[in-house]
């Protein structure tokens, strides 16, 4: 049986090209590519994707949800509802993670619970199944985003990446599998960068623009389309390209001698004729720090 809630999803916008001749270039002269929420709603999904595999003798499974609200008070509480894999529907709490434009804001669950994870026990015996509606908690009201009456559907079988970008995304960076991995002298640091991006044409560019020191100088390191990518080092999972979606990534090396004790970032798609970013609503990405 379905869940159905009342809601609208409406609404997009497209990123202004960046100004590469100032030095402020990130940080003034974009926008977020992104679904910005209309005057009527209090709710929107942004991002969603689901990963469900098998490789060398363990399952790794992962759920992601990204979700933007208005701030209209700071005791707020963010839910997506679920469904299950015995029919049942669960409440699982989202948890603040950035400001947006126009006063609203990022919550977010970045959920592992592959075999050996903590959250595994947790869902042995009852799974997710595919469906699921977003809850939202505020000055005693409650709202809903129901996908216009659909909810959301994002299939994961054997082997598949299911990815799921709202109307005005057309490129999102991957945060949670982006990283910067500090090596002990004399080897280089590593640098690995996932994006997901909307299919708008078979011909595409994406591209990381990065600074290791506040934007006084500005690098460029091209994305690849990701026919496999690569998951915790040597596990690699197919990209499917469901629904359109496709993920791009890229890993370098950067020589000890540049000192990036931090890595700033936003990400350029080119698609006919007209050029999307991700610039993190302006305030750029700074890459998450890994040790060896």
């Amino acid at each position: 049986m379905t869940l159905l809630f009342t809601g609208a999803m409406v609404s997009c916008k497209k990123d202004l090209p960046v100004q590469d001749n100032t030095q402020e270039t990130k940080k003034s002269a974009t926008k977020m590519t992104g679904a910005k929420l209309a005057a009527s709603e209090k709710i929107k999904l942004l991002k969603s994707g689901t990963l469900a595999a098998y490789y060398s003798r363990s399952y790794i499974r992962e759920k992601t949800f990204y979700v933007e609200v208005a701030n209209l008070a700071y005791n707020k509480q963010v839910f997506v509802y679920h469904k299950m894999s015995d029919g049942t529907w669960k409440e699982f709490p989202l948890a603040y993670m950035k400001q947006a434009d126009n006063n609203a804001e990022v919550w977010g669950w970045e959920l592992n619970y592959g075999v050996g994870t903590p959250a595994a026990q947790t869902f042995a015996a009852v799974g997710f199944s595919d469906e699921f509606v977003l809850k939202y908690i505020v000055n005693g009201q409650t709202f809903w985003d129901n996908n216009n009456g659909k909810n959301y559907n994002i299939s994961s079988p054997y082997k598949t990446d299911g990815l799921f970008l709202q109307d005005g995304v057309n490129v999102s960076a991957d945060t949670y599998k982006s990283y910067l991995l500090l090596s002990p002298s004399p080897n280089n640091h590593y640098v690995q960068v996932q994006a997901d991006v909307r299919s708008l044409a078979y011909n595409k560019q994406v591209t990381l623009v990065y600074t290791t020191n506040a934007w006084r100088t500005v690098q460029y390191q091209s994305l690849n389309y990701a026919s496999t990518y690569a998951y915790g080092g040597d596990n690699i999972f197919l990209n499917n390209s469901l629904q359109n979606f496709e993920k791009w990534t890229t890993g370098f090396y950067i020589p000890q001698g540049q000192g990036p004790i931090s890595l700033q970032y936003a990400i350029s798609y080119k698609v006919n004729g007209v050029e999307y970013w991700d610039n993190n609503y302006g305030r750029n990405y700074t890459i998450a720090i890994r040790t060896q």
